[in-house]
């Protein structure tokens, strides 16, 4: 196992302990019991029994030995139930609301040889084994290469796809985050250094208003100073004051302009590193994904981040500063007076972290809300034309509605849990000023304690105003800090994702090729368990075509994603012109492989956009060639603004047809050498199928091609037909030969079809 797998499963085991509530592996004394009991080997796949047939919690284990299966109800179970995998005839789950159970059967009993229950967290696990065991029913022999990491992987999918349960260490989030800020000191510093002045600025102007009432107006009362030169201080002072409110206010305007210059920074670095990381990612990745939860960490989350940044970092640290210089000056003025009001801010500091943590998972919660709303749009727009179809407008209104209230559900929560705390937080602070307002007020008028000044107990009672202005930045900055990190969680969730092994790393660069694909041995599994393609092998010339023919489901389209490298073989390997395809650069490798899909997609933009796809530089008189030989040319002229017709999202404005020529002229001036055909001419009319035929005829011209198609006559011209069936190439040959061979796969594929078109025919 390799330092990088390795690690992956120490995290999944990591994520099982810490949310799932359950062991991240069988325990120590089970595997020598199951040695004992097998022959000394140890299990192939095991999974959590989390329920009793009564439906209790418990911690039972199904482990799936080479031989027998193994029922323990509990780790000191000594005699566990056991069943002989021979024996089994038949695997079946029944499903319920929060929980299933799956049974082990024979065909010649009504009870089950075993049955076992558990909560859907347990469902991946169980389906392995389930997996393994019906593969053996069918004759195809499945071994894990291990058991530890099949568990972990199938327990912790899930919870690492629900974000709430993921949340990493703040401050780790925050380091993280903070690292983007650092290249831009410059903006930083003259922030911080203006929010420093304007800090500066606010804890002088109340030590100013001490001064002039008790050394300017308090002595003129008194007679101790002239009305004159008490006048001439007092303009001096306001003079002062005037200035520095001047200053003040041109540190807030630039710290505003510059903080928010910084944030803006930081999200477009952000945005960047996770567009670029997207790109790098396997189709494996969007496979799993919805395309609003994609849409939303781009945008909506690197926004949220974009506020945090250019405020709340440097609003943060100064309300802490200004805590202390308030501090320190409260108790400068009178240090009685200011303990009372100092020594509670420690626990106010507790109470928000406090309040941070608690409320930081209602936060994640309404976040991932808010991502199902976004994943409704992203399924419903592109998809309108089908919902206008069926007519389904209020089913997705209804839907889009029933999220959305979770949503404000969800969001409502927040609110209730932040608007219960401040209140009771301010009624706190508030009490504390009462007590100082008690203490003072009888020394102002001298009737006990040490004396207080008129100017001391004004300045003070400002400084009191004051002191809620960083307590409020600090309480609004829980609710911030739990957004930032949180949509930071999103993002860094995402550009911590394992990218395409050969997008990464120092990989040979394909300049040139010829076309011979050796597929060695190729086994592949979409989830580590189950086998879509076994034992593969198969050799394409330069030059040659093939088919790949067979029933749905049994590997075809597979193995061209794993010709084209958008995924990475389990087992074997494909070699490409005498190099092996993962030890070279997949982006230059498909420089030189075309594609022509079931489904074409289109870009918004211009025709000539479309066609230029893969080659940016062509010229015009390239495209048009290259639409003539795709036999677009003639409806390209027909449009309106020909070459520049905008066409719709996906390409709707034009026909199926349209569309897929438009793809084939696309391919024809990228000028592959290995192209992939995956049922090019289905879902069209026989005329339309007539032009694309001709269309591709021009375009496998001096390539080699691989074909996918189910309708057997688009293949004549094919040098050969590899058949698959179940994964396993069952079968290799010209048309002819393959016809020859009695009960085989492909003759009865033929038959089939040939029976149908003549049922149509009549």
């Amino acid at each position: 196992m390799s330092t990088e797998t390795t690690d992956r499963h120490q995290l999944d085991r990591q994520i099982i302990e810490r949310y799932a509530g359950q062991p991240s592996r069988i325990p120590a004394e089970l595997i020598d019991r199951v040695k004992t009991l097998n022959n000394g080997r140890g299990p192939m796949l095991y999974a959590l029994v989390d329920l009793n047939a009564e439906g209790k919690l418990q911690q039972g284990w199904l482990v799936l030995g080479h031989d027998e299966l193994f029922y323990f109800a509990s780790a000191e179970d000594t005699s566990p139930e056991r069943v002989a995998r021979s024996e089994i005839e038949a695997v079946t789950e029944l499903p319920g609301l929060s929980s299933s159970a799956l049974l082990f059967l024979r065909h010649d009993s009504r009870l089950p040889l075993m049955q076992v229950n558990y909560s859907r967290r347990q469902k991946q696990a169980m389906e392995n084994i389930r997996f393994v065991v019906d593969q053996q029913l069918k004759g195809h022999t499945v071994s894990p290469e291990d058991s530890d990491r099949a568990y972990a992987e199938s327990v912790s999918a899930k919870i690492k796809d629900a974000q709430s349960s993921l949340m990493s260490d703040q401050f780790q989030i925050m380091k993280r985050l903070l690292k983007y800020v650092l290249p831009y000191r410059k903006e930083v510093i003259i922030g911080f250094a203006c929010a420093l002045v304007y800090t500066a600025i606010n804890l002088v102007v109340p030590y100013a208003t001490k001064y002039l009432i008790d050394q300017v107006l308090t002595p003129m009362e008194n007679g101790e100073l002239t009305s004159e030169m008490a006048t001439k201080i007092s303009f001096v002072i306001l003079g002062g004051l005037a200035v520095l409110y001047l200053v003040r206010e041109i540190c807030v305007w630039l710290r505003l302009k510059w903080l928010a210059y910084l944030g803006e920074y930081v999200a477009h670095d952000l945005r960047r590193d996770l567009y670029g990381h997207l790109q790098k990612l396997s189709l494996n990745f969007f496979s799993k994904k919805q395309t609003g939860s994609i849409i939303s960490r781009v945008s909506s989350d690197t926004d949220r981040l974009w506020d945090f940044i250019a405020f709340g970092v440097v609003e943060s640290t100064l309300a802490v500063i200004m805590l202390i210089g308030l501090g320190a000056m409260l108790i400068g003025l009178d240090w009685q007076l200011g303990l009372i009001l100092v020594l509670p801010i420690p626990g106010y500091l507790y109470a928000f972290y406090r309040h941070s943590k608690h409320i930081n998972t209602y936060f994640l919660k309404a976040w991932r809300k808010w991502s199902d709303v976004t994943a409704v749009l992203s399924d419903t727009i592109p998809g309108m034309r089908v919902v206008k179809a069926f007519s389904q407008e209020k089913r997705e209104v209804g839907r889009f509605g029933e999220r959305n209230q979770k949503a404000f559900e969800s969001f409502k929560s927040v609110h209730d849990v932040w608007t219960k705390f401040w209140p009771m937080l301010m009624g706190t602070v508030q009490f504390v000023t009462l007590i100082v307002w008690a203490i003072a007020l009888p020394r102002v008028f001298g009737e006990w304690g040490a004396p207080l000044s008129v100017g001391t107990f004004v300045a003070y009672l400002m400084y009191m105003g004051l002191f809620f202005q960083p307590l409020n930045t600090l309480g609004q900055l829980t609710r911030m800090l739990n957004r930032a990190v949180s949509s930071a969680h999103r993002v860094f969730e995402i550009i911590d994702t394992e990218p395409d092994p050969a997008l990464s790393g120092e990989r040979a660069l394909v300049d040139d090729l010829a076309g011979d694909i050796r597929v060695e041995n190729l086994t592949f599994s979409y989830d580590g368990v189950h086998e879509t393609l076994r034992n593969v092998d198969f050799h394409i010339k330069p030059g040659e075509m093939i088919g790949l023919v067979g029933p749905s489901g049994a590997g075809k389209s597979t193995i061209t994603n794993l010709i084209a490298g958008f995924y990475q073989a389990t087992g074997g390997r494909i070699v490409v012109d005498g190099r092996d395809l993962s030890e070279v650069d997949v982006s230059s490798y498909r420089q030189h492989l075309g594609m022509v899909l079931q489904e074409p997609f289109l870009f918004h933009g211009s025709l000539l956009e479309n066609i230029r796809y893969g080659q940016r530089d062509a010229s015009l008189a390239d495209v048009i060639e290259a639409a003539r030989a795709a036999n677009a040319h003639d409806f390209i002229c027909k449009l309106p603004l020909g070459y520049d017709t905008v066409v719709g999202e996906r390409g709707h404005t034009l026909s199926g047809g349209e569309r897929q020529r438009i793809s084939i002229a696309r391919a024809i001036l990228h000028n592959p050498k290995i192209l992939i055909l995956d049922e090019a001419t289905s879902n069209v009319d026989t005329e339309t199928e007539r032009k694309i035929q001709d269309a591709l005829n021009h375009l496998v011209r001096g390539r080699t091609v691989i074909a996918i198609a189910h309708r057997l006559s688009t293949l004549k011209q094919a040098d050969r037909l590899l058949v698959m069936k179940n994964g396993q190439l069952v079968e290799e040959g010209t048309h002819q030969a393959l016809l020859e061979i009695e009960d085989g796969v492909y003759r009865k594929l033929h038959d089939m079809q040939s029976e149908l078109h003549e049922q149509f025919a009549i």
